[in-house]
C-alpha cells in the first residue's frame, strides 16, 4: 500500500505536469502557426497592392480607357502590354491584368485574353473592386485557381486627372508561402513532440524532486507507528522549507512520544515486578503448605488452586514485561522449517490431547529468512497455541507453509478450521488487552505483531466465520538486507 501510494503519488504529479506543459506547447505551436501564416499573408498582400500601384502610375488614364476590341495589334496596346510582361517577370508574378469599372479586360498579360473579355472572378472578389473603384487599393483573400493551386491578389486604382478610378490593375501571385507554412508545421509537429518528451522526462523529475522526501517522510513516519521510536528521523535536506519543518515536527513528536512510551514501560515494569515479589512468596509458601497436607483432602485442594493461579498471574505479569520491556532482536539467517518444527513439537502434545493435527508442509529447501531464532520461536508458539484454542472439538486441522512471494520475501501461511472471527474481531486482534477469551489477557498477538515490526517483518490476517482463520507473516529474506522491505510492501 505504501508504495502504491508512493508511485501514485509520483504518477499523478507526473500526469499533472504533462498535462499542463504538452496543452500549452500545442498551443504554442498553434500560435506560432497562425502568426507566421497571418504574417506571410499581409506580407505577400502589401507586396502585390505595392506592385499594383506602381503598375497603374506607368500608364496613361486617357491611353488606357481608349483602347477596344480590336485594338490589340496596335502599337500603343503592344507597348502597354509589353511594360505589363516586363513588371511580371521582374517581380516573378504569377499575372498581370487591368480591367475597367465594367469588368471587362483592358490589358492582360495571359495570351488570348482581349480587349473586352470577361473575368468571372471577379464576382467573388466584388468587395475589393468597390473599394479600389472608390479609390482604394486592397488585396483579396486566398482563392484557389482553375490549376487547384493557391492564389492571392493585389488590386489598385487608376486615377485620371479628375481623381476618379477609370481601370483597376490586378495583380497575383502564387502563394507559395502556403508550402514554407507546412514545412513550418512539421517543425512545430517535431517541436511538439520533442516537447512533450522533454516534458514527460522533467515532470518524472519534478516529481521525483517532490515525492522523494515525501517518501523519506512517510518511511519515517510508517516507522513511528510502528513503535520503532528509537531511531531518530535523521538529518538531510529535503529541499522544501514546508517539509524540513514538518520533518522537524516529526521529530519532536518522535521524541515526545518516545519519551511517553518510556516513562509507561518503567511503569508496568515496575508494578509487575512489584506484584512478582509477593507472588513468587505466595507461591512458596503454598507449596510448603502443600507438602504438610494429604492428599485427598479439602485443604490440599484449594492449595492447589492457590498455586494454579499464582502460576496464572506470573505469566500475566511475564507478558506485561515482554510487552513492556521487549528484548531487542538480534537477526541472523533462520530455518522457518527448522523454527516451525521446534515449536510445534512443543504443544505436540497439547495438540494429541484436543484430537487435533498440526501439519507442516514447509520445503526444506526454502531460503532463510531474517529474525531472530528466539523471537521467532515465541511467535510460532504463540500463534500455534491460539490456533488450538480455537479449534472444534473434533477435526481440527492447523496447517503450516511457506513460500517466497517477492524477491526479497518469504511467506509464512497458517490455516487454521476454526471458528474464524468476524471483521470487528479482526480489525482488534492485534490490540494490546483486547481477547475474546474469559481467562486471557490480550497479549499475545500485541506482543507477536510487535515482536515481528522489530524484526522488519509484517502480519496480515484474514477469516471468515465458521470456516477459519489465516495469519500470513512477510519475513525478509537473510540475504536481502532490507530490514524494512517486508513491512513497505505490506503496508
Amino acid at each position: 500500500m505504501f508504495l502504491k501510494a508512493h508511485t501514485s503519488i509520483r504518477t499523478k504529479l507526473s500526469i499533472i505536469f504533462i498535462i499542463l506543459v504538452v496543452p500549452l506547447l500545442a498551443a504554442s505551436g498553434y500560435l506560432f502557426h497562425t502568426l507566421a501564416r497571418d504574417s506571410l499573408d499581409r506580407e505577400l498582400g502589401h507586396r502585390l497592392v505595392a506592385v499594383a500601384q506602381a503598375t497603374a502610375t506607368r500608364f496613361n488614364p486617357f491611353i488606357l480607357t481608349g483602347f477596344r476590341r480590336g485594338d490589340e495589334s496596335g502599337r500603343s496596346y503592344g507597348g502597354y502590354r509589353a511594360s505589363l510582361l516586363e513588371i511580371r517577370d521582374r517581380t516573378g508574378l504569377e499575372r498581370i491584368f487591368v480591367f475597367g469599372p465594367d469588368g471587362l479586360s483592358i490589358l492582360d498579360t495571359e495570351d488570348g485574353v482581349g480587349v473586352g473579355s470577361s473575368y468571372a472572378r471577379l464576382s467573388f472578389q466584388h468587395t475589393e473592386v468597390q473599394a479600389c473603384l472608390a479609390g482604394q487599393a486592397a488585396a483579396s483573400v486566398l482563392f484557389r485557381g482553375e490549376d487547384g493551386r493557391w492564389y492571392k491578389s493585389g488590386f489598385a486604382p487608376v486615377i485620371d486627372d479628375e481623381m476618379r478610378a477609370v481601370a483597376v490593375v490586378v495583380t497575383d501571385a502564387s502563394a507559395g508561402y502556403l508550402d514554407v507554412i507546412r514545412g513550418f508545421d512539421r517543425s512545430i509537429m517535431l517541436f511538439v513532440l520533442i516537447g512533450a518528451a522533454v516534458a514527460v522526462g522533467l515532470g518524472f523529475l519534478f516529481a521525483r524532486t517532490i515525492s522523494t522526501p515525501v517518501d523519506r517522510l512517510v518511511r519515517q513516519a510508517e516507522r513511528i507507528g510502528r513503535g520503532r521510536l528509537e531511531v531518530p528521523l535523521g538529518e538531510g535536506d529535503l529541499g522544501n522549507r514546508e517539509l524540513q519543518y514538518l520533518a522537524t515536527a516529526m521529530e519532536r513528536m518522535r521524541e515526545r512520544l518516545a519519551q511517553r512510551e518510556e516513562n509507561q514501560r518503567m511503569m508496568v515494569a515496575g508494578v509487575a515486578h512489584e506484584l512478582r515479589n509477593p507472588l513468587g512468596g505466595v507461591k512458596m509458601f503454598a507449596t510448603l503448605a502443600r507438602q504438610e497436607l494429604q492428599d485427598n483432602n479439602e485443604a490440599a485442594d484449594f492449595i492447589d488452586r492457590v498455586v494454579r493461579e499464582v502460576g496464572s498471574l506470573e505469566r500475566i505479569i511475564a507478558d506485561f514485561l515482554e510487552y513492556a520491556r521487549p528484548s531487542r532482536p538480534q537477526s541472523e539467517p533462520v530455518s522457518l522449517a527448522a523454527a516451525a518444527a521446534e515449536a510445534s513439537g512443543l504443544l505436540e502434545e497439547d495438540f494429541a490431547r484436543a484430537g487435533a493435527r498440526l501439519q507442516l508442509d514447509i520445503p526444506d529447501g526454502l531460503p532463510a529468512v531474517a529474525a531472530d531464532p528466539e523471537h521467532l520461536g515465541r511467535v510460532l508458539l504463540n500463534l500455534f497455541s491460539n490456533a488450538l484454542e480455537a479449534l472444534p472439538e473434533r477435526g481440527g486441522e492447523v496447517r503450516v507453509s511457506a513460500e517466497p512471494v517477492a524477491e526479497s520475501e518469504i511467506a509464512l501461511h497458517m490455516e487454521d478450521n476454526g471458528r474464524g472471527m468476524d471483521e470487528a474481531t479482526m480489525a482488534r486482534i492485534f490490540n494490546p488487552f483486547f481477547t475474546t477469551r474469559d481467562n486471557g489477557m490480550g497479549l499475545g498477538l500485541a506482543i507477536v505483531k510487535k515482536t515481528l515490526e522489530e524484526s522488519g517483518a509484517a502480519i496480515e490476517v484474514a477469516s471468515t466465520p465458521g470456516e477459519g482463520t489465516r495469519f500470513t507473516i512477510y519475513f525478509p529474506r537473510a540475504e536481502s538486507g532490507g530490514k524494512e522491505k517486508a513491512q513497505a510492501h505490506r503496508r
